[in-house]
C-alpha cells in the first residue's frame, strides 16, 4: 500500500488543528475594580455604621487586627487613639494560572495599605496602595494598561485574586465591627 505526501500532510494538519483546539487559552476577563477618583489608585473602602463611641470602636478595631492578622505588630505601622486611626501594611500571595500539568506557581507578593478610622457611631476601612513587591515600586494599576508592551490578559487573573482577597477583608472587618461585644462573666 502506497501513501503519498498529501495524505501525510492532511493527517498532520488534522492532528495539528485538534491539538491546538484543546490547548489552554489565556483569555481572562477584565475585572471591575474600584478606582479612587482622587488618587486614581485601585482602592477598596467601606464605611460602617455602628452604635458605639469612638474609643470603644477603636479598641474593637485593635482586636480585629489581632484576630485577622497572624502578626498584627508587624502589620500595624501607626496607632493613634486621639485621632482614631490605625494604619498598617500587609502582604498577600498572588498565584499564576495553573499550567498544563495542573501545577500552580507563585507570581509574587503584593503589598497593600490597610487603614482604619474611627468616629462616634462610624468606622471606615480603606485598602489601597496595592503594589507588587519587586526591586522597585510596581503599582498594580500598571496591569490594567492595555497599551503597555508587556500587557497580557493574564494580568486580569492576578487582579481577580487581589479583588477577591480585598473584598474578603472588607467583609470580615464589617462583620467583626458589627458583632455585639460579648459580656464578660464576673465569676469569683
Amino acid at each position: 500500500m502506497k501513501t503519498n505526501r498529501s495524505q501525510y500532510f492532511v493527517l498532520g494538519l488534522i492532528l495539528f488543528l485538534s491539538i491546538n483546539s484543546f490547548a489552554q487559552t489565556e483569555d481572562y476577563k477584565e475585572p471591575a475594580l474600584p478606582i479612587d477618583q482622587e488618587t486614581k489608585l485601585i482602592s477598596y473602602s467601606k464605611i460602617i455604621e455602628v452604635t458605639a463611641n469612638k474609643d470603644s470602636l477603636y479598641k474593637k478595631g485593635q482586636m480585629w487586627f489581632r484576630k485577622f492578622y497572624k502578626n498584627p505588630t508587624g502589620v500595624i505601622r501607626e496607632s493613634d487613639t486621639i485621632s482614631g486611626k490605625i494604619l498598617g501594611k500587609h502582604q498577600i500571595k498572588i498565584l499564576n494560572p495553573t499550567d498544563k500539568k495542573g501545577i500552580q506557581t507563585m507570581k509574587g507578593i503584593t503589598q497593600y495599605s490597610v487603614n482604619t478610622y474611627y468616629k462616634d457611631n462610624k468606622v471606615r476601612i480603606v485598602l489601597t496602595e496595592i503594589n507588587l513587591t519587586a526591586a522597585s515600586y510596581t503599582p498594580i494599576e500598571k496591569w490594567q494598561d492595555k497599551t503597555a508592551k508587556d500587557f497580557t490578559t493574564k494580568n486580569y487573573f492576578y487582579l481577580e485574586q487581589i479583588d477577591k482577597q480585598m473584598n474578603e477583608i472588607l467583609v470580615d472587618f464589617e462583620k467583626f465591627m458589627k458583632e455585639p461585644a460579648k459580656a464578660k462573666k464576673d465569676e469569683w
